[in-house]
């Protein structure tokens, strides 16, 4: 095990414990060998914060790819933040291929490392919240990702999930094909999370004007503002950007 110290303020000037090319780590259970118990009085969670960054990506494996796995290159500076009370800044980016919160002490440093996935843990990066948290997908199936937050309502917040998938190339086989190169593509879905958001279910909302007005309909005032408000903007509900305006409208009536 490699032990090294950060002075970062998430970590109170304690021990940060990198652990090369191991496994994925349990989210919610810290029982195994590989934690010491007697770690910052007690609680071994706050010694798994960072994890060394392992997830070895097609573009590492020396071929040819168009695009990034990044929706940004570069790390920008964030909000580091725990239920724990632990508050300090790095500097972080966000992997949609791998759904990984990188993070360095600074620009310069080489090694890079990730963002433990635990719902505890979360940024606040350009001043949106991205926070580890268990959802329904469109087919209804359990997953558990990195979310961002778009709109905070009274009882109902908006999610957004950023992806980036690997698309392989094809080479042409004859004169008349042309060459598809390996690439990134990606997508974005949202989502929302119904109550308070300790105790939310998070589903994937279907981009209809049908779905976001059912959301509303224990305020069929409202609704109908909202419902006017689209027309007159005429908004297009398929646009993630469209649809934050609509729940951005919503939370000022």
């Amino acid at each position: 095990m490699k032990t090294k110290y950060l002075k970062s303020k998430l970590l109170l000037a304690g021990l940060l414990v990198a652990i090369p090319m191991m496994g994925q780590l349990p989210n919610k259970n810290f029982t195994g060998t590989s934690v010491d118990p007697y770690a910052r009085g007690g609680n071994p969670a706050l010694d798994f914060i960072f994890q060394q960054f392992r997830n070895v990506k097609p573009s590492e494996n020396g071929l040819e790819i168009e695009g990034s796995p990044y929706f940004q290159q570069n790390f920008k500076k964030a909000s580091i933040i725990s239920n724990d009370g632990l508050d300090g800044s790095l500097y972080v980016r966000y992997d949609g291929y791998s759904d990984e919160i990188q993070i360095k002490e600074n620009p310069a440093q080489e090694e890079i490392q990730a963002l433990l996935r635990r719902q505890d843990i979360h940024c606040v990066l350009d001043g949106t919240k991205i926070s580890y948290n268990e959802f329904y997908d469109r087919k209804g199936r359990y997953r558990e990702g990195y979310l961002f937050t778009k709109v905070e309502m009274e009882n109902m917040t908006l999610y957004e999930r950023r992806m980036k998938f690997f698309k392989e190339g094809k080479e042409a086989r004859t004169s008349l094909e042309l060459e598809v190169p390996n690439r990134f593509t990606e997508a974005n879905e949202l989502y929302v999370g119904i109550g308070q958001e300790d105790g939310q279910k998070i589903q994937y909302l279907k981009p209809s004007k049908k779905e976001i007005l059912k959301l509303m309909e224990n305020n069929p005032e409202k609704a109908s503002l909202v419902k006017r408000f689209m027309s007159d903007k005429a908004l297009n509900v398929r646009e993630a950007s469209d649809v934050i305006q609509v729940f951005m409208y919503y939370n000022t009536l």
